[in-house]
């Protein structure tokens, strides 16, 4: 599939690069909230680029004291959010793309960037979801159904199910992804 994001350059397409997908628990009450739903380890989920992790592209907090102002961010490791929840936990991934399909991510998560306004955390979906009706709304999204559509739409990863209904622990099922480390995130050290 080729999108905006993703134009294929064939004299790269057989070059490999990786990506990591980072699980988190925080101890926060928004983390505490989704581990006793889906009864799991890790209640966060983003992606990085690097192999350091030293900046994670996900869907949250957009303000370290209100976790209802949410949407897309980027929390980097040194930044307010990790001083402040300095006990997190993670589990990263390291999962092989080619060169097409890293640099695809890497324009789309750019764009985010660039227009971080339009893109908010989908609280009401979240609800819905609970009760398995399987809604999305445009720019709407969680740290979950953000990450598994970044896969989906660059071929990294066909999921069984809607994105909307992904959770933390759908990821260890990808074919190909391997874990490098779990821990304290501001531990881990390449």
């Amino acid at each position: 599939m080729t999108n905006k994001f993703n134009k294929p350059h064939k004299e790269h397409y057989r070059e490999k690069m990786k990506i990591y997908i980072i699980q988190m628990y925080s101890n926060t009450f928004p983390s505490k909230l989704v581990k006793l739903v889906t009864k799991y380890k890790y209640s966060h989920i983003g992606i990085c680029l690097d192999k350091e992790c030293n900046l994670i592209y996900s869907f949250g907090r957009k303000s370290l004291n209100n976790f209802l102002n949410g949407g897309f961010v980027i929390e980097p490791k040194t930044g307010e959010f990790f001083k402040k929840f300095n006990q997190t936990t993670c589990r990263i991934y390291e999962l092989e793309v080619d060169t097409n399909q890293y640099m695809g991510i890497k324009a789309k998560l750019e764009y985010m960037e660039q227009n971080e306004k339009i893109y908010k955390y989908d609280f009401l979906g979240t609800f819905l979801r609970l009760f398995n009706i399987p809604i999305s709304f445009k720019n709407r999204y969680v740290c979950s159904q953000f990450v598994a559509e970044i896969l989906e739409e660059f071929n990294i990863h066909k999921f069984e199910k809607n994105t909307c209904f992904i959770k933390p622990r759908d990821f260890e099922k990808i074919e190909g992804i391997k874990e490098i480390y779990s821990g304290k995130y501001l531990s881990y050290t390449n």
